[in-house]
Formats: C-alpha cells, structure tokens, sequence
C-alpha cells in the first residue's frame, strides 16, 4: 500500500517538475523579441520606400523641366550646368536610398529565418512536453487502475475475514 502511495507521489512530482519546465520554456524562449525588431525593421522599409519614391518624383520632375527647357531652347549653358548638376546630386541620392533600403531588406530577411527557427523550435519543444504529459497521463491511468484493483483486494480480505469471523 505504502509503495502505491510512493509511486503516486512520483507521479505527481514528475507532473509538477514537467510544468515547471513547460513554464519556464514559455517565459525565457519568446519570440518577442524578434517579432519587435522585424517590425520596426518592416516600419523602416516602408518610411525609406516612401523616401526614394519621393527621390524617384524629383529625379523625374527634374528630367521633365530639363526637357521642356531643352524643347524651347532657352537654358543658357550655365542653367543647363546647374540643371545637370542638380540630377546628379538627385541620382547620387536616389542610390544610396536604394542601397539602405536593399540593406534593410537583408535585415527582414534575416530576422524572418531567426523567427522561423524559434518558431520551429518552439513547436518541437512543446511537441516534446506533449509527449511527456501523455507518457504521465498513460501512468496515472496505470496507477489509478492499479489502486482500485487493490483497493478490491483489500476490500475482498476485509469482507473474507469478516465472514470467517462470524
């Protein structure tokens, strides 16, 4: 009897030492932290598409106003130097949006496998903690079990020393 109640008690030991895991696993391994650097680095992509989209216009506006001033002839040669200097600086711009913006894109793409993989993880271990709560349910049950057909035993004794004592 003593030894059925020790195995109960181990029983309920490991189920406890198993949701202590399973909570601490949930506290300490969070995506959390990666979820909030992919969107701020997601809000960043977005604020410098805006930018070079706003670089592109210019660069265009300013193609536009050289052509029509080319179509009617009337930039003297210094205007057109300033005109040409002015798309220079707008390309020079325009490429280095591009380059922080091919960047940051990098950097999504990374922290996007760095989510997936704790992801994985995250499911793989609770998969495992799964599988050790139905190894301990599968126990429970067996012990249950075997209490209650001891219990009878004990009961059957009781009922069979009583009828010899009568």
């Amino acid at each position: 009897m003593s030894m059925l109640i020790n195995q109960m008690l181990g029983c309920l030991i490991i189920a406890a030492g198993i949701g202590g895991a399973v909570g601490w696993l949930l506290r300490h391994v969070s995506a959390g932290t990666v979820t909030q650097q992919l969107a701020d680095v997601t809000a960043m992509m977005h604020l410098k598409e805006q930018m070079l989209e706003k670089a592109r216009y210019q660069l265009r506006d300013s193609a536009t106003k050289m052509q029509s001033f080319k179509e009617e002839g009337s930039l003297t040669p210094q205007e057109r130097s300033v005109v040409a200097g002015n798309q220079c600086v707008d390309t020079d711009r325009l490429h280095t949006r591009l380059q922080e913006s091919e960047s940051a894109g990098g950097l999504v793409e990374w922290l996007d496998v760095q989510l997936t993989k704790r992801d994985e993880q995250h499911r793989i271990a609770l998969h495992e903690v799964e599988l050790q709560l139905a190894e301990r349910d599968r126990r429970i049950r067996e012990l249950e079990q075997l209490h209650e057909q001891q219990m009878e035993q004990i009961e059957d004794n009781e009922a069979l020393q009583t009828d010899k004592a009568a």
